[in-house]
């Protein structure tokens, strides 16, 4: 064993650079697999402690829009019900729309916001706010009018740990920066989600939210806690009929944990997000392995002499496979030992980014062995998998054959022979390295695979990030196709379109044009299929913009709803055909949820599932004739948008001002900061490719040394040599990296059309290809592989030809 372990280091010493290649295409394959799949556990692990530690409510009651009422009644309501004993914990809040300056010397920072007042009593509190900077709220701040600002808002503008902003109420210190439970991640008043940039929560003591609100000793929202043994159903029904006869003024609706944006999406994301990084990693490792493969069954079928000298000697087959075997075994070590280092660098990395884009209370990110453990076993089968197949290969032909080398050991059948006669035009130099190439056939066809996996994976997962690219510009052109310049108004509540406050907004000095609307939350049901979404009622006649149609229409006499592409996809609809809209439905000062039969008068070209429109005359289905809630406003020529949202900022009955680009910008930064993890995977990737390009053709070069020695000995000059094999790695490039794009754009759209619908269903994507994603391709797959035989040349000009020629040592 000791003379196969020495021997078997001597071939390691004498290929260093190729081993130590292989090693870290293991490493990166298995690294960046063992590292992406710690995400999940964690994220798992994190939220579940998280949520438990700030007591997320298990059961809301939110009232409709416009109804509030006394918190002493609300609770005392809630605290009758027969089952009274499950609820551990009830507590009211006011919870409302504002805006938020947040301004300061060297960036101007107007948003809308969301007020939400909480009680600061002895707790614990349901869904209480953890401090990540500066303080929470306190007992002592009860009577004050303080808050604590939302940590993803804060550290998205680089706020200060504490300071004073202002709202539409006036100015608001805020003593801290903070997170809650159903802020763990933030979701505009649209429902937008990644809103951080363009949306500001602002928690505050409940008296100080009723000051800053104009609703003194009232609240909107109730939640509570119920105990392990509380039967939730009964509770929740219980409590319905409770407020529908003791309050039957009040529209409400009541929520479990599930119902919550934010919990529900945190959750899904970890099974959704994971299998898009899974893919990632698989693909990865695929190419890794193939790679690995590829590469030490070559290592492999150079030492084909010296196995054939064995037998020819008499040594048994099964004693001549050990020492391959052992090289192959080596590699896997090896590579298992950098494969460690390499998941535990990405582990770190993803271990910050998470703890940027997301801040929770405590991110929990224990070791995951088991998952260390399937990487390091993948790395070390490889390459020893890899070993058998050439070993056996060799050991099972005659030993003459094994002895033969050059073109004798690549001729043989199959298209060898056809293409070796193949006619090249120019001269023996001109024509050599095409039919090197050509004559072996089974050679050239595994190193074309090996460099087009690597070009493969390169381009669909930097093709992964074009397509969210892409398909934020196509929102964006859509959206600022004919008023570029226009601003959303929110209301602060459902008004009366005659009201002096929403006539005003017209008249302001900014403004050159105003159009009322009604923006109202909703679902679209169809047989099993169930999508949440936003109906913006506006008069279509005289819109300041209009969506722009794939087919169908904006008007229809009867009842009828605009839908996105992905929308009608999901739902399996076309136009003309009807839907069940659920919506609200106003009855005396309340409102309550109805379903509608709806047609689908047409559809958009928006990417956005949830965005839907309709004419504003259908109001009168949810009986909200000349009711309004926001107005769109086309600014007058030369202002800009800043100025707009600080001239109607504090104006009465406005809530929020927003710029229509404010909503692609807030998608397309909150990516550019999620996009660290795909940076990750581009910069394995990235590595991968020129690993596996650079050792397939040194490897190339090495299996010709003969050939190289022979042209020496006639007295060829080393330059001429060095083009011929230069011009051989160019075609094999240029043959891998068109195969690898072709492949690279399948698997790219495999990935939109069957992974991203669940990974990210609100988000029509379209795969799509920059030209700098091929332009990389073609610089990995081509240029790496044409200068690599450059990194031979002084092996070249050290050649000892006579050694290198001698058949048998």
């Amino acid at each position: 064993m000791t003379l196969w372990l020495r021997w078997s280091g001597r071939d390691l010493r004498a290929r260093w650079l190729q081993v130590a290649a292989i090693a870290m295409i293991i490493a990166l394959g298995s690294g960046v697999y063992s590292g992406l799949g710690s995400g999940a556990p964690w994220r798992r692990l994190t939220y579940d402690r998280s949520f438990a530690r700030l007591h997320m409510y298990d059961l809301r009651v939110g009232l409709s829009t416009g109804n509030y009422t006394d918190p002493a009644a609300l609770l005392d309501t809630i605290r009758s019900i027969p089952h009274a004993r499950w609820i551990t914990a009830a507590e009211t809040r006011l919870i409302g729309p504002t805006q938020v300056d947040a301004s300061g010397k060297h960036q101007t920072v107007l948003v809308p916001g969301r007020i939400v007042g909480v009680g600061v009593g002895a707790g614990p509190h349901v869904n209480a706010v953890f401090a990540k900077k500066g303080r929470g709220l306190q007992p002592g701040d009860a009577d004050g009018t303080v808050g604590v600002l939302d940590r993803h808002f804060a550290a998205h503008y680089h706020l200060p740990d504490k300071g004073t902003i202002r709202v539409s109420a006036g100015p608001l210190p805020y003593v801290g920066q903070g997170v809650s439970p159903e802020y763990f991640m933030i979701t505009s008043e649209e429902g937008g989600l990644l809103a951080e940039a363009n949306f500001a929560v602002v928690f505050t003591p409940l008296g100080a939210a009723q000051r800053l609100l104009g609703h003194p000793g009232q609240v909107n929202d109730a939640v509570l806690t119920l105990s392990k043994d509380a039967d939730l159903g009964v509770v929740r029904k219980e409590i319905a009929a409770a407020i529908s006869s003791k309050l039957p003024q009040l529209g409400f609706e009541t929520f479990v944990r599930r119902d919550d944006r934010a919990y529900r999406t945190l959750y899904n994301d970890i099974e959704n997000d994971q299998r898009l990084l899974t893919v990632f990693a698989l693909l990865i490792l695929a190419g890794a392995a193939f790679a690995a493969f590829n590469l030490t069954g070559r290592i492999v079928e150079a030492q084909r002499r010296e196995i054939g000298i064995g037998m020819a000697l008499g040594v048994p087959p099964r004693t001549l496979a050990v020492r391959p075997l052992l090289v192959g075994v080596q590699i896997g070590l090896l590579g298992v030992l950098f494969g460690v280092v390499v998941g535990l660098l990405v582990n770190w990395s993803i271990t910050g980014l998470y703890e940027i884009y997301q801040p929770m209370p405590r991110w929990e990110t224990p070791f995951q062995l088991d998952v260390f453990i399937r990487g390091a076993l993948l790395g070390l089968l490889l390459p020893f998998v890899a070993t058998i197949i050439p070993v056996r290969r060799a050991v099972r032909v005659a030993p003459v054959d094994a002895i033969r080398t050059g073109y004798l050991s690549a001729k043989g059948g199959g298209l060898a022979p056809l293409l070796a006669r193949a006619p090249i035009p120019g001269n023996s130099f001109t024509q050599m390295p095409t039919r090197n190439v050509l004559r072996a056939p089974r050679r050239t066809v595994l190193t074309v695979l090996g460099i087009s996996a690597a070009i493969a994976v390169l381009v669909s997962v930097i093709g992964m990030v074009d397509s969210f690219v892409g398909t934020i510009n196509t929102a964006e052109h859509e959206l600022l196709r004919s008023s570029p310049h226009r601003v959303t108004l929110t209301l602060d509540r459902f008004s009366l379109e005659t009201e002096p406050q929403v006539r005003s907004i017209g008249t302001a000095n900014v403004v050159t044009r105003a159009q009322p609307g009604l923006s109202i939350g909703g679902a679209l049901r169809r047989g099993s299929t169930k999508i949440d979404v936003l109906v913006d009622l506006y008069d279509f006649d005289h819109a300041v913009w209009t969506p722009a149609l794939a087919s169908g229409s904006l008007y229809r006499k009867e009842p009828s709803i605009v839908i996105s592409e992905t929308a009608a996809h999901d739902l399996g609809v076309k136009v003309g055909d009807t839907v069940t809209l659920r919506h609200p439905y106003r009855e005396g000062t309340g409102y309550r949820l109805i379903d509608s039969r709806i047609s689908i008068a047409g559809i958009d070209r928006l990417p956005t599932r949830p965005v839907t429109f309709m004419d504003r005359r259908f109001a009168r289905m949810m009986n909200l004739d000349g009711i309004v809630n926001a107005v769109t406003i086309q600014p007058r020529t030369g202002v800009s948008e800043n100025a707009v949202k600080r001239a109607l900022f504090g104006r009465p009955g406005v809530a929020s001002a927003q710029p229509i680009s404010a909503y692609t910008s807030t998608i397309r930064k909150a990516l550019a900061e999620r996009m660290g993890i795909l940076d990750i995977v581009q910069y394995a990737v990235l590595l991968l490719a020129l690993l596996i390009a650079f050792n397939s053709t040194s490897i190339s070069v090495d299996e010709r040394a003969r050939e190289q020695a022979t042209m020496f000995a006639f007295g060829l000059p080393v330059r001429v040599v060095m083009t011929m094999t230069v011009a051989e790695s160019l075609i094999t490039g240029i043959l891998g990296t068109l195969l690898g794009i072709a492949g690279g754009r399948l698997v790219l759209e495999w990935l939109i059309k069957v992974q991203m619908p669940k990974v990210l269903p609100e988000l029509g994507i379209n795969a799509t290809l920059s030209t700098s994603t091929l332009v990389t391709a073609l610089v990995l797959g081509v240029l790496a592989v044409a200068i690599a035989p450059l990194f031979t040349l002084r092996k070249l000009r050290r050649m000892d030809i006579p050694s290198t020629l001698r058949v048998m040592e």
